[in-house]
């Protein structure tokens, strides 16, 4: 079942692409491969029917680690700095799938996952692992091939999926996980603020005093304060 209206802003996104498509650094300048689409619409519908089929081909029959009362969906999909993210949900995992538009990434690509060499070859769930950034962040995912997508990173969230009854369940408890993690780095942060800040008091109080500042406070307190 897809969700339109929680897409609606994130499509809207699609003229992005549209207008800097002519940008675009396109296969051929380096071992990586990129997508060939032009919009955001059209990289979302793209990555689904992909994944569908590779259902369908790969997994239709398998019945360990494999949740067929789950659907293809992927949600939250948006364009950041040159690149279209969001998160997949398949019967057989939940992920976050990165995808870049606008110019191949500098990650080295490994002999066995160079274009020419994953043709006419069995999914891989999983490839090798690479660090990259995006939005200003250091983010961590495995590199993956498909004709029809280039290639792309995932980044995989649940990989045991036989708990969920349906992608409501799914999605609703990846959501919790993401707004308890939200919580306890927060709470993390908080700590560490407060413990700064108790050191530099104590820093503070061990100060020695210096008589020309106690002068210039006296001298400060008399104008505001009389």
């Amino acid at each position: 079942m897809k969700h339109k209206s929680s897409h609606t802003s994130e499509l809207a996104e699609g003229k992005v692409l549209e207008n800097r498509v002519e940008k675009v650094t396109r296969p051929g300048n380096s071992d990586w491969q990129l997508i060939q689409t032009q919009t955001l619409q059209e990289t979302h519908d793209l990555i689904v029917d992909v994944f569908k089929n590779t259902y369908h081909k790969n997994f239709e029959e398998e019945w360990l680690g494999v949740n067929h009362n789950l659907q293809v969906e992927l949600r939250g999909f948006k364009f950041v700095d040159g690149w279209v993210t969001g998160f997949l949900l398949t019967p057989w995992m939940l992920c976050t799938i990165y995808i870049p538009v606008l110019q191949q990434p500098n990650l080295e690509i490994e002999t066995e996952w160079l274009a020419e060499r994953r043709q006419n070859q069995d999914y891989v769930v999983i490839g090798s692992l690479k660090t990259f950034d995006i939005g200003g962040s250091s983010q961590k995912g495995n590199l993956n091939y498909h004709p029809k997508l280039g290639h792309y990173l995932l980044q995989p969230l649940v990989q045991i999926m036989d708990k969920y009854a349906d992608n409501e369940s799914a999605f609703g408890a990846w959501s919790q996980v993401i707004a308890f993690r939200k919580a306890h780095y927060e709470k993390i942060e908080q700590e560490a603020l407060a413990k700064e800040a108790s050191l530099k008091e104590i820093e503070d109080k061990s100060k020695p005093i210096d008589e020309n500042e106690i002068l210039d406070r006296r001298g400060f307190l008399s104008k505001w304060m009389t």
